[in-house]
């Protein structure tokens, strides 16, 4: 292996039953934009984008594991500026939070959300007062 590799950034791929159902699913939930190809339906393939951070999206059978699992999560996403506990709202309002909010042992919060595939999506981030929130029953 070469000393001069550089690997700049890792992008999950999930298998999806329905590209551009997934894609209307991450914009409303988590505001990404989609660039499906090919660009009118039946899409095959899309790239989701919410600033840095990529997800991609191709049609297929789901891969997820079925049925109810908490702390093993599909994709991790990491979240800033303070806006987890309004969002951990707004998702549960729309039925899709399938782990609460948490303080992780390694001091992040943390709650999950399930996808229309079933995929699993912990949403985390460093909080100062994350001390209040419950602590996992695992």
């Amino acid at each position: 292996m070469s000393n001069d590799l550089s690997i700049v950034k890792a992008i999950p791929v999930l298998e999806v039953a329905d590209v551009a159902v997934s894609m209307k699913w991450y914009r409303a939930m988590l505001g990404f934009s989609a660039d499906p190809f090919p660009e009118s339906p039946p899409h095959q393939f899309a790239i989701l984008r919410h600033g840095q951070t990529e997800v991609m999206l191709r049609c297929g059978t789901s891969r997820a594991l079925p049925g109810q699992r908490q702390y093993k999560w599909d994709v991790y996403l990491r979240l800033g500026g303070g806006q987890i506990r309004q969002l951990f709202s707004e998702l549960t309002s729309r039925g899709v939070v399938s782990r609460r909010l948490e303080r992780m042992f390694y001091g992040l919060a943390e709650f999950e959300i399930k996808d229309p595939d079933g995929y699993a999506i912990c949403l985390a981030e460093e909080l100062a007062d994350s001390q209040e929130l419950p602590m996992p029953q695992l």
